[in-house]
């Protein structure tokens, strides 16, 4: 069995082929017996196909959390984003002809692209404005209250947080991913030595060996 070229699926079907069908076919485990897979030997192998579907189902879990991590962090950042560049349009008119707050609050210019760039730009925005009550008073003229600053930079540290999230969630997709594949070597290992001695056991019986998924050319 060429487990290198299989698909995910496939590899497990075939393992179970030839694992279940010989342990629940009399006359097969008492031919490949001789050989020294008694129904002992078959159960550990079994067992190996079991601890491998587990594994796989572990894999699936965390790349999904990855992956909604991701979802999460980005619905995140859309809604604070808006509530930015509202904030920042509000204070653009605000503090038009104050030049210390334009600078300081970087109310011109480019936005930042990058996600890491943009927290610090919020942050810098955020911070600043919370630090000067002259400039929370201001604001004011348009009901926007130091309350309404903070919700807002609380959006951005709700986005900064998943940073730190989607790190956890991919150290765990990516041991999870060395476990299985450790695993399915070992299965694949183990259901190749049997292939071999099942085509030796049952060399006389096409039909025994096409049961195992073993197709005999």
């Amino acid at each position: 069995m060429n487990t290198k070229r299989m698909k995910i699926d496939d590899f497990l079907f075939q393992c179970n082929l030839r694992i279940s069908n010989s342990i629940s076919d009399d006359a097969i485990l008492s031919k490949v017996s001789k050989y020294g897979y008694t129904q002992e030997r078959m159960l550990e192998g079994e067992n190996l196909l079991k601890e491998a579907r587990l594994l796989h189902e572990k894999y699936m879990k965390e790349h999904g959390d990855v992956n909604q991590a991701f979802d999460n962090r980005n619905k995140e950042h859309k809604q604070a984003h808006t509530t930015y560049m509202q904030m920042l349009t509000i204070s653009q008119i605000v503090f038009k002809n104050d030049s210390d707050a334009i600078v300081t609050l970087q109310l011109n210019g480019h936005r930042a692209t990058t996600l890491s760039s943009w927290i610090t730009q919020t942050y810098n925005f955020y911070n600043n404005l919370l630090g000067n009550e002259t400039w929370i008073k201001a604001m004011g003229k348009f009901n926007i209250t130091r309350e309404t600053i903070e919700a807002a930079r609380n959006e951005v540290v709700n986005v900064d947080k998943y940073v730190e999230t989607i790190m956890k969630e991919k150290g765990d997709a990516q041991r999870a991913t060395l476990k299985r594949d450790a695993k399915f070597e070992e299965l694949g290992e183990w259901v190749n030595d049997y292939e071999s001695i099942a085509k030796v056991a049952l060399y006389d019986d096409t039909q025994m060996l096409e049961k195992l998924g073993i197709v005999v050319k």
